[in-house]
């Protein structure tokens, strides 16, 4: 078999990796030739039908290969399929479950009309170049100032290196499942973080419930947009900040009437479809939009005393909010039947899958097993996102607790926002790694600031400082701890953690 290889390089073409892409692509087609004939995904002529010079299986063959430095692309010859065998049979889970086993790589398939069909062999960090990590600031610096939709979201970056961001309205809720560890909460505060910066306590309100104890949104409790008792017009512990069970089922009760309360005003008001239509005509009696993180969904549904009540409200929640502006975001590391019902599943269109342990867990996140083909070699933060027709594979933007902290103080405090304080926006990363490569980890701001010479001022030095100190941070490759310093005599150090190499092992510690 003759595959013509063409390399695809963003610069000069390397010779070496040139040789070694044409190697695996021979070696990765021959592989899956072989495998798809073993499976029967081929053409075997009956005896009484073959002839001397006919071989006794016909294959499926193929035409070309494109390699990059992030995939093997074998395009298959469309038009001498063998008989009986369509895109169908190529496409088939467990016959792309099976090839990804014999070339220990992930292989997809992607059939389009104009380009014909291709099987993708991952070589690296992705299809198209997804990369291994991607940081929320970046994410924020490219925001995509020209959309006027509300609710943006960022999901993190897909093929080609493409930013990918959503509006929470077109949705409008989002179910998010995934194994202990994939990448879920980090995912989360993402969303929050997104959500306080670029919406107004007038424009969105709201309420978190975090079962696990509330140690990953207590730190949200005291943001302007939280729902509060006064808001929600009921007695709740901390109003819409929930970590008890008994609140619950309250607080989704006042969801249910406001929705209602909503849609009646709406109606009066001569047949107003939305909330988007209201707020246009009703300037002066704008209402803002209500969102409802849930963090371990399978608390609740798998609670006796909480998952009826529970199951009915957040079946009617999700079947009637998009019109009154109020949307619902579940999460859980139990993707199960009992944990995400029928009902609540349909009414969430938009499916976020990071790695599960088995076929089961990914069907109900997917109604597919791709989540389940996530192997260990699988960057942390990298999930399958699919809303109505579309279906893309994504890296979840990386955003840590020293950045949470800062954006929550920078919202609470608007005077404090130590993102615009100084001459210039340096990131932090870009200042961890200034510390150890020119001031061997020193991180004494005062050290800092005379050494960049009054790029950033002392102040965001500062904070920089408290926030991230005793964290453990990824620094070119390396894993480094922020110790705390004792005053002028010590100063905060940047040493290398236990176990420091590799760092990306750390990365979306959800």
């Amino acid at each position: 078999m003759i595959l013509k290889l063409k390399s695809l390089f963003d610069k000069s073409p390397d010779a070496q990796l040139e040789r070694q892409l044409r190697a695996e692509a021979r070696y990765f087609a021959d592989v899956m030739r072989r495998r798809l004939t073993q499976l029967g995904v081929c053409y075997r002529y009956p005896k009484s039908k073959k002839d001397f010079l006919d071989r006794a299986v016909q294959e499926v063959a193929f035409v070309k290969a494109v390699g990059t430095e992030e995939a093997i692309y074998i395009m298959v010859d469309t038009m001498a399929l063998p008989r009986g065998i369509n895109m169908l049979a190529l496409a088939d889970e467990q016959v792309l479950e099976d090839l990804s086993t014999v070339c220990r790589r992930p292989v997809k398939f992607k059939h389009r009309t104009k380009s014909g069909a291709w099987f993708i062999v991952e070589r690296q960090s992705g299809v198209g170049g997804v990369p291994r990590n991607q940081p929320f600031g970046d994410m924020l610096d490219e925001w995509p100032t020209t959309s006027r939709k509300p609710l943006l979201v960022p999901l993190g970056v897909g093929a080609n290196r493409g930013l990918f961001y959503r509006s929470m309205v077109e949705f409008p809720h989002a179910l998010i499942g995934g194994a202990t560890g994939a990448g879920k909460s980090t995912f989360l505060h993402g969303w929050i973080c997104a959500l306080i910066l670029h919406n107004t306590p007038n424009d969105l309100r709201l309420a978190l419930v975090d079962l696990k104890g509330g140690t990953e949104f207590t730190r949200y409790k005291k943001l302007p947009h939280m729902m509060d008792n006064d808001f929600v017009g009921i007695d709740l512990e901390a109003g819409g900040f929930v970590k008890r069970t008994d609140d619950v089922v309250p607080l989704l009760g006042f969801l249910q009437q406001e929705m209602d309360r909503r849609l009646a005003r709406f109606e009066k008001a001569g047949g107003i479809q939305s909330l988007s239509v209201w707020n246009v005509r009703r300037r002066k009696d704008k209402l803002p939009r209500l969102v409802l993180f849930v963090d371990e969904l399978a608390v609740i549904m798998l609670d006796p005393a909480l998952k009826k009540d529970a199951r009915r409200l957040l079946a009617d929640i999700t079947a009637r909010g998009r019109a009154p502006g109020v949307h619902v975001v579940l999460a859980t590391q139990r993707p199960e039947v009992a944990v995400v019902p029928g009902l609540i599943k349909g009414n969430t269109d938009a499916r976020f899958a990071f790695r599960v342990t088995d076929n089961a867990s990914s069907m109900v996140i997917l109604d597919s097993t791709e989540a389940a083909r996530f192997d260990d070699s699988t960057p942390l933060g990298r999930y399958i996102y699919r809303s109505g027709l579309e279906k893309v594979e994504l890296q979840a933007p990386l955003i840590t607790d020293g950045q949470i902290a800062q954006y929550v103080k920078s919202v609470i405090e608007p005077g404090r926002d130590i993102q615009e304080t100084g001459n210039a926006r340096i990131p932090p990363e870009e200042i961890f790694k200034f510390s150890i490569e020119q001031l061997g980890g020193n991180f004494s701001y005062r050290a800092l600031y005379e050494a960049l010479e009054g790029q950033v001022s002392a102040e965001y030095l500062k904070q920089l400082g408290q926030d991230y100190e005793g964290q453990v941070l990824e620094i070119n490759g390396d894993l480094y701890e922020l110790n705390a310093g004792n005053g002028g005599n010590k100063p905060r150090m940047l040493v290398l953690a236990e176990g420091g190499s590799s760092a990306e092992s750390l990365a979306h510690s959800a």
